[in-house]
């Protein structure tokens, strides 16, 4: 018998082996599994408001436009820090200069009649009691430009565990209730994990621009916050 032949017939005994072995090898049993997801939250009341304020100029020269805008919105800014904002709670967020252009009827005659000036400064009040009041003091300043407020919490960490905690007690009531109705029993978790965490970004419905008649205590409802987890788990379930 040659080396191939030597080669072949071993190979035939090893299939021959493993068959066997695979014959007399049980089975394995598939575990029975429950899967389900769950979810939770957690309120609180804001304790930060972050609010946009600008002011728009607008001058035949650009160095005019740019120098009224630096000149009220650096009152407007110490205004603030008076009340209580601090220097931290203050950042530029936007400024631009363009020109004012009034378009003849024949594209492409042109004529500039002067430049405007934006400046946007990004503002968080940590009392939120004290914006409305703030608010009109700085339109009467020369503030005319006022958008959306967004409310949020100094430290959100600890809500969101909370709401990943409830998510988690809310998928093991789930499961119970869903083997009591089978007439199973559950037996272990077997996996757990997060499918996701909702933070709220809740915006007050306020916009004022080009606002020249201030309005005594601007009501400002900085309503509620809700935190929500969800999270999916896997269970082994068995007869009772």
């Amino acid at each position: 018998m040659n080396r191939i032949q030597l080669l072949v017939a071993a190979i035939a005994v090893g299939a021959l082996a493993q068959s066997a072995f695979a014959q007399d090898a049980p089975a394995q049993q598939r575990i029975p599994t429950l899967t389900l997801t769950g979810e939770g939250s957690a309120e609180a009341q804001p304790e930060l408001a972050t609010v946009q304020i600008g002011l728009a100029v607008t001058a035949k020269v650009a160095k005019d436009a740019l120098a009224e805008n630096s000149k009220l919105l650096a009152a407007a800014l110490n205004a603030a820090k008076e009340s209580g904002i601090e220097p931290r709670d203050l950042q530029t967020s936007g400024l631009s200069l363009r020109p004012d252009i009034v378009r003849a009827e024949k594209w492409p005659h042109r004529e500039v009649i002067g430049y405007q000036v934006n400046n946007i400064v990004t503002m968080r009040v940590r009392d939120i009691s004290k914006l409305g009041a703030l608010l009109d003091r700085l339109v009467v300043l020369g503030i005319n430009d006022i958008r959306s407020i967004n409310f949020s919490v100094a430290n959100p960490a600890p809500l969101i565990e909370q709401a990943r905690a409830e998510a988690i007690k809310d998928v093991i009531r789930k499961a119970e209730k869903y083997a009591e109705a089978a007439n199973l029993k559950i037996v272990r978790v077997l996996n757990i994990g997060e499918v996701g965490v909702e933070v709220p970004v809740p915006r007050a419905a306020i916009v004022m621009r080009n606002a020249s008649v201030p309005r005594a205590d601007v009501p400002i409802e900085a309503g509620e916050l809700t935190y929500r987890a969800r999270v999916s788990a896997e269970f082994e379930i068995a007869p009772k």
